[in-house]
């Protein structure tokens, strides 16, 4: 209405008022543009991944002293209260999954903490061995033979069956060390994107403006989206599907405590909020759900519609009252539709998703 205006009232002036207000809306569609995608990269950072982050660490700092309690009164009340903190910091750290990238891969903080398929018989080894198994013994050891699924082995057992008055003396070495290890490794985690420590966070917010990580926007962007699509491809088509291929749950991720469904919709759940810069059911400002909603509603109620599928399809389990390691014998045609419902998920994000990146995301 004002372009038609100006040009009733100065008609001399025509040309040089048409070129001047069909410039302004382009120049702030791009400013508002930009300006949102800075916003979506802060509250990620700042609303997502480093609460995240700090809530691993504060689990595993609770499991520790459960630990600790256990190893100093052995008691099976004791005993259920570790496999409870082990369950409570393996949720938390299960759905930071949906964005694994950054230190978390750069220094190898994942494999540290949760390399699998962890093997009875090496595990057994190492407890049969002369090493004095100090904090400072864990380090170097291989990555199955540390983090949550060697304390997994150690608290639940085979088949989720420890008592504790089975935890031999030497198990509650191994195990002390490996609690302190693993609280160690989420506090290195929260450091690396801690604004006052390692600040990765500077990283990912300055992308394209000074980032040594992330060269442009885009960059960063396709990072999270590329993470996103990844949990998706190693739920579906790895940790589901290694066992279920070999009929053998020994081979799935979390098999002594029989809490892989919970992983695995913990995993899922990450990438939803990753999508939504949420945790905790606490959404940020600005997500990349947003981004994506100004430019193509239809594609985000897409994706958040197929997210909200791929977590709710584990209740299939659940209705059966099975778990994932019961389920790869009795019920492998639930496993095959989760799966079919992740892939789902997983081709929007690597086809979809990713080409919307890079067409609008430009800087």
């Amino acid at each position: 209405m004002k372009n038609l205006l100006y040009s009733t009232l100065f008609i001399g002036a025509i040309t040089i008022g048409f070129v001047g207000c069909s410039k302004a809306p382009a120049n702030n569609t791009t400013t508002n543009q930009t300006t949102l995608e800075g916003q979506v990269l802060t509250d990620f950072s700042n609303d997502l991944v480093n609460p995240n982050y700090q809530d691993i660490q504060a689990k595993a700092s609770i499991m520790n002293d459960a630990v600790q309690a256990f190893v100093a009164n052995s008691t099976d009340q004791n005993l259920a209260a570790t496999q409870l903190a082990w369950k409570n910091t393996r949720a938390a750290w299960e759905s930071c999954e949906g964005f694994l990238f950054g230190p978390v891969e750069d220094d190898s903080y994942d494999p540290d903490m949760d390399d699998w398929p962890v093997n009875k018989i090496d595990l057994d080894s190492l407890l049969a061995s002369p090493n004095p198994l100090t904090v400072a013994d864990i380090t170097p050891l291989q990555t199955t033979l540390k983090g949550f699924h060697a304390i997994e082995y150690i608290i639940f057992g085979v088949g989720s069956t420890r008592k504790a008055a089975q935890v031999t003396d030497r198990q509650k070495t191994y195990l002390l060390s490996l609690a302190q290890s693993l609280y160690n490794t989420t506090t290195d985690l929260r450091n690396s994107w801690d604004p006052t420590q390692g600040n990765y966070t500077a990283q990912v917010i300055n992308a394209g403006k000074g980032s040594s990580a992330f060269t442009t926007r885009q960059a960063v962007f396709l990072a999270l989206v590329g993470s996103m699509a990844d949990i998706c491809n190693e739920v579906a088509n790895e940790k589901m599907q290694t066992p279920f291929a070999a009929k053998d749950s020994t081979l799935s991720e979390s098999s002594f405590s029989h809490n892989s469904i919970a992983d695995f919709t913990h995993n899922i759940t990450g990438i939803k909020n990753a999508y939504l810069s949420s945790y905790t059911g606490a959404n940020g400002n600005h997500s990349l759900s947003e981004l994506v909603a100004a430019k193509n509603a239809s594609l985000n109620n897409t994706l958040l519609s197929q997210m909200n599928a791929a977590i709710a399809s584990f209740n299939a389990f659940g209705s059966l009252n099975v778990s994932f390691e019961q389920a790869i014998y009795t019920q492998r045609s639930t496993i095959t539709k989760v799966q079919a419902t992740i892939n789902t998920l997983k081709a929007s994000l690597d086809g979809d998703l990713h080409d919307f990146v890079v067409t609008n995301i430009k800087d």
